[in-house]
């Protein structure tokens, strides 16, 4: 039974050592001017989402907005426009930023990061 146990671990160590080779064999060098063409690149892409994220949340004050309208008979006037888009957008933040709705965007990514990053 010891016997069993010291070649159990021994291969335990052996797996572990050939893991820890193959990390520092993929271990990336450090690279000044990749690392700033990517975090150009980031920031880049941190804008355009910011404006995609913009224009969603502009699509559902527009939503909003035909939803009262097709309740009344007159135009919506400009404050009343202001108020209720203004209202709209703040409930899309409140619904995203409810523990249910962080988890499942938290899972999400988790899942597409996996799919772009398969071993």
């Amino acid at each position: 039974m010891e016997k069993a146990i010291i070649e159990t671990t021994n291969q335990i160590q052996i797996n572990s050592e050939k893991v820890a080779q193959k990390m520092v064999e993929k271990k990336k060098t450090w690279n000044s001017k990749n690392f700033d063409q990517q975090m150009k690149e980031s920031q880049n892409e941190l804008v355009h989402l910011r404006m995609e994220l913009q224009n969603l949340m502009v699509k559902f004050g527009m939503r909003a907005l035909k939803t009262y309208q097709a309740a009344r008979n007159e135009p919506l006037r400009s404050t009343e426009i202001a108020s209720l888009v203004k209202y709209e957008i703040e409930n899309a933040i409140h619904d995203v930023s409810e523990p249910e709705s962080k988890d499942a965007i938290i899972k999400q990514a988790q899942i597409e990061w996996e799919k772009q990053h398969k071993t």
